[in-house]
């Protein structure tokens, strides 16, 4: 059982017993991996990549891959105070005991967070710092293409697909490790695998302007991306960690194929991602299958840059939503183009749940979408969005970004000029309807048509953004900015070079963390410190590069040819359109390799079985009482960490992998039917709490107790289930009064003895009346009427009380109370636990004896 401080938000996020976690006995020679997300558990748990490595390699018997996350502020500050390495979640190892720490690179502004992860974790930031004891630090991920502002902290990057090389790494650092290989041998072992870049074997020089001016190592020859040919002959994972807490993307997500065939110039991710693959329907049908009955999920989404593009999207939709319909599962189709969204896949869609819309002009005028690439037009757009309202939705989202290349006054006015045209519709339709219009600002990234170009600068973003709040103040109409200095800082970081590797370092020593999140962002620190540094260092990649310019990610070639960029970046200077990428081989821009089979890859059309269509789960009997299923559970150990909203959440996913036929809602947004008694504190216990199901359909009690209990986290275990039927609506705490065990953990006599004569001060009544603290008021808190000891028993580690706490005032907590009670005892009280062990039907002031409720 863990101890954690109450005091940090969401506990739970750093427990690590959630459901389908790998189990494995820490043998003699085992390889041992911490994936690491240089973010919150909640954001890196919704990346569909970590799982899919952490899935292959736990595959392996002779490797352990464990996870690690960044703690939020609160949680590091707690454990810097009490000199708490940042460890793993499964085994709770801190970093530096594992043999290799991979890193997956999302946003460049989690950079400094990464720097302080390595810190916590005990591993020395510089690689040529580290010794023969210390892991191997590798990064890979979208933000890998331009590695050269980490290159001073990694010892090797991936580039690239990393479902084989990952092994062939893990392969080769074991090796070394058993033979007793040093560093620098094994760097050049790791440097022969394909799509590996060793930064220790490339010098670069970097002239008084800040730009790079020759790259030299490895014989002139650039790192060429991994590339995986055949989606269908990768593995995928079905039977994936389900977080103990709500993740930012709380659903099933299969990964329906990769790229993209629309080659929208300012997309870093379309180019890097090159070509399109497919994975085969079948086999996405297969794996939601599973993924589903494997996680309990009640919401899946196909996941790919553009979800419309799919050759069987249609069918792939129909067969889903069909399959699905029985259990309530329903279907998002994120990244979808305007022109790939047709009725029938509204309509397929709905059929479920309402699942959200985001559409993605990009820019307000035609002109400038022709610039992007970007093939839709004004009426598609305005279109799209009347369909998606007359379909029954009540928000629809559009995606803008400002600074695009060639961008005029006219660009801006348009853009507000189409969101307010979109919004007039909405309003027209329905009062109810919103529009929700998000704004970024542009950055030029590596890899893409506009490499060349310069970023605007921040007083034209904060000038540009000013305007369109200005002139988009309407009721039903709201706009999101991306914090201006956050992309300002982004766009230093993407395009920056190696001497930003000090500037990053001197953040991190100086407290940035976390910085990607607006409300953690030390705009101040990073202004501050960049002063301090040659004004080049910082900028130098913010302003236009000439067609012969050196870049810093040059050494990485992702299989673009250079040429094909420079002429898509003449072709949106005359707000050219090019088309798509065309099926089968093509070396219009370099990717495509028939020799090799590297090649655009669609769906092989396959025949799909049709599965009987099951009744609607929300239709229930006519005629008879609505039947149920009531249980009886306790809340026990780490659980307590568990809040109310993620232990029901917790309860409805075992309740969908036991396959109970649960009863839902009518509506847009149906829900189970399913009632619990009264939340239970954050930190406290109980061994008698109950749940009850209403059913579409009897079951054995005592075979879904069973079932149940194989898909809870640890620390929820069902005691007991019996069937019946729905007679009464009212809640279940009927007790005016409720029973509960503390426990006191005690070092010494001495601190027992301290515990046990507070205690009884209380219990001689000591305390008439106390004063509560609560949102910055006292409420008075009348002990004699309220609370009662009725034991008081001490043993070696702990001293018991049995407390009786009757009804309190409005928003004072038992817990809490208790706390607060000792803490005037000048006793620490941290690791207090309560249990409820039960309940009264009177007050500890009425006569009588009360009835134990066990």
């Amino acid at each position: 059982m863990i101890d954690l401080p109450l005091s940090v938000r969401m506990p739970a996020r750093y427990l690590g017993n959630e459901v389908n976690v790998p189990v494995k006995s820490l043998d003699k020679g085992m390889f041992r991996v911490a994936l690491a997300f240089a973010d919150t558990y909640e954001v890196g748990m919704s990346h569909i990549g970590m799982k899919i490595l952490y899935d292959i390699l736990n595959g392996r018997p002779d490797i352990f891959c464990e996870r690690v996350f960044a703690p939020w502020t609160d949680m590091m500050r707690y454990m810097r105070e009490h000199g708490l390495p940042l460890a793993s979640l499964e085994t709770k190892t801190p970093l530096n005991r594992f043999d290799m720490v991979g890193f997956s690179l999302q946003y460049e502004m989690s950079y400094p967070t990464l720097l302080t992860m390595l810190k916590m974790g005990g591993i020395p930031r510089h690689a040529r710092k580290r010794g023969s004891g210390d892991p191997w630090v590798l990064a890979g991920g979208p933000c890998a293409v331009n590695p050269e502002p980490l290159a001073d902290f990694i010892d090797a990057f991936v580039i690239g697909d990393g479902e084989r090389v990952v092994l062939e790494i893990a392969d080769c650092l074991k090796r070394s490790r058993d033979e007793g290989i040093d560093r620098d041998k094994t760097l050049e072992r790791l440097a022969e695998i394909e799509g590996i870049y060793v930064p220790g074997f490339h010098e670069v020089n970097y002239g008084r302007d800040g730009r790079p001016v020759k790259i030299r190592g490895s014989g002139g020859k650039k790192v060429s991306r991994r590339i995986e040919k055949d989606l269908d002959a990768l593995p995928f994972p079905t039977r994936v960690v389900v977080p103990v807490v709500r993740a930012v993307h709380d659903r099933y997500a299969v990964e329906i194929a990769r790229g993209c065939l629309q080659g929208c110039r300012f997309c870093q991710a379309g180019f890097i991602y090159r070509p399109y693959r497919e994975r085969g329907v079948a086999n996405v049908l297969r794996l939601l299958k599973e993924g589903l009955e494997e996680t309990g999920y009640s919401e899946c989404s196909f996941l790919s840059l553009s979800a419309g593009d799919y050759s069987e999207v249609s069918r792939l939709l129909e067969v889903a939503v069909e399959r699905n319909l029985s259990s309530m599962v329903s279907i998002s189709l994120p990244s979808l183009r305007v022109t790939s969204l047709t009725p029938e896949m509204i309509e397929g869609i709905k059929k479920i749940r309402k699942t959200g819309f985001t559409i993605a002009p990009e820019a307000g005028t035609q002109r400038l979408r022709n610039v992007i690439s970007k093939k839709i037009d004004e009426d598609e757009i305005l279109t799209t969005i009347e369909t998606i309202f007359r379909a029954g939705w009540h928000l629809v989202k559009l995606y803008f970004m400002i600074g695009l290349p060639t961008e005029r006054q006219e660009d801006i006015e348009g853009l507000v000029e189409l969101v307010t045209k979109a919004w007039r519709m909405a309003r027209k339709i329905s009062r109810k309807n919103e529009v929700t219009a998000s704004v970024s600002t542009f950055i030029p990234k590596p890899h893409t048509p506009f490499q060349w170009c310069g970023m605007i600068s921040l007083e034209e973003i904060r000038e540009r953004q000013n305007y369109i709040r200005r002139k988009l103040r309407r009721r039903g109409l709201k706009v999101k900015w991306h914090d201006a200095r956050l992309s300002y800082w982004e766009g230093v970081l993407s395009r920056g070079g190696r001497p930003l590797g000090e500037f990053l370092y001197r953040l991190s020593e100086e407290g940035a963390y976390l910085d990607g999140w607006t409300d953690q962002f030390s705009g101040d620190l990073w202004e501050r410190i960049s002063n301090e540094f040659d004004s080049s260092v910082i900028t130098s990649g913010l302003k236009p590069w000439g067609p012969e310019a050196v870049f810093p990610w040059d050494v990485i070639d992702v299989g673009i040819e250079r040429d094909y960029l420079w002429r898509e970046y003449q072709s949106a200077l005359e707000a050219a359109v090019s088309p798509p990428c065309p099926e089968g081989p093509c070396r219009r821009c370099g990717v495509c390799d028939a020799s090799s089979g590297v090649t655009v890859r669609r769906s092989a059309s396959k025949a799909i079985s049709r599965e009987v269509k099951l009744p609607d789960a929300r239709q229930l009997r006519d005629g008879t009482p609505p039947q149920t299923l009531e249980v009886v559970f306790m809340k026990i150990g780490d659980a307590r960490y568990v809040g109310h909203l993620d232990m029901v959440r917790a309860f409805l996913m075992a309740a969908r992998r036991a396959r109970l036929p649960m009863a839902y809602s009518q509506g847009f947004h149906p829900a189970p039917k399913v009632r619990f008694s009264s939340p239970i504190p954050l930190g406290m216990e109980s061994l008698r709490e109950v749940v009850v199901f209403t059913l579409t359909d009897p079951v054995d009690p005592v075979q879904m107790k069973k079932a149940l209990n194989l898909f809870l986290p640890k620390g929820l275990r069902i005691l007991k289930a019996k069937a019946g039927f729905l007679k009464r609506s009212e809640g279940f705490d009927t007790f005016k009064v409720s029973k509960y065990m503390c426990l006191f953990r005690v070092f010494d006599a001495r601190e027992a003895a301290l515990v046990m004569s507070a205690a009884r001060r209380i219990l001689s009544g000591g305390f008439e009346e106390v004063l509560f603290p609560l949102k910055g008021e006292e409420i008075p808190v009348s002990l004699g009427n309220v609370l009662k000891i009725e034991e008081i028993n001490s043993y070696p580690r702990w001293v018991k009380l049995i407390v009786q706490i009757g009804p309190l005032p409005k928003g004072v907590r038992p817990m809490p109370l208790m706390k607060m009670l000792f803490e005037r005892e000048k006793l620490r009280v941290d690791s207090m636990r309560m249990i409820k062990i039960g309940g009264i039907s009177q007050t500890p002031g009425e006569p009588g004896r009360g009835t134990g409720h066990e």
